[in-house]
């Protein structure tokens, strides 16, 4: 920063490109120089070209997987980031998961199926009548509700 330096009291070393690269509860660091960005709706996906990297310990990182599963993956209601998200997701919970009898796929109105165009929070009885597994084609009627 122009005031103060971002870097005290942080374990850093300077990369091949001059950047610097925390090393603060860091599994392993990648250098990599930017060339395009795709803007993906929820995000911004980065295209890079990779320069270096290095695994700097052999801990478990943390995945994205993790991140929303245990950490729950959302805002405070009091950050500038929060999303109401948070809050039909936990109406979502409610909804009953929907298994195929026929070849065991598992609807979860959590998910959705938005290959099909079915958003996530949309419960199995919201879902179009015509709507079938994506898996094996099977109709609603040879779904029944998770236990």
């Amino acid at each position: 920063g122009r005031d103060f330096n971002k870097f005290e009291g942080v374990d850093f070393e300077m990369g091949k490109l001059r950047v610097p690269m925390v090393l603060n509860y860091t599994v392993a660091c990648v250098e990599a120089k930017v060339v395009d960005k795709i803007d993906v709706g929820t995000h911004t996906l980065f295209i890079a070209e990779v320069f270096d990297g290095k695994i700097l310990n052999d801990s478990e990182p943390l995945t994205y997987k993790y991140y929303h599963k245990v950490k729950g993956g959302f805002s405070p209601k009091t950050a500038p980031t929060y999303s109401s998200m948070v809050d039909k997701k936990k109406e979502v919970k409610k909804m009953g998961k929907y298994v195929c009898k026929v070849c065991g796929y598992v609807y979860d109105p959590e998910k959705g199926d938005p290959d099909n165009g079915v958003e996530s929070g949309t419960s199995f009885e919201d879902l179009p009548d015509d709507w079938v597994c994506p898996v094996c084609g099977a109709g609603k009627e040879d779904f029944e509700k998770e236990e």
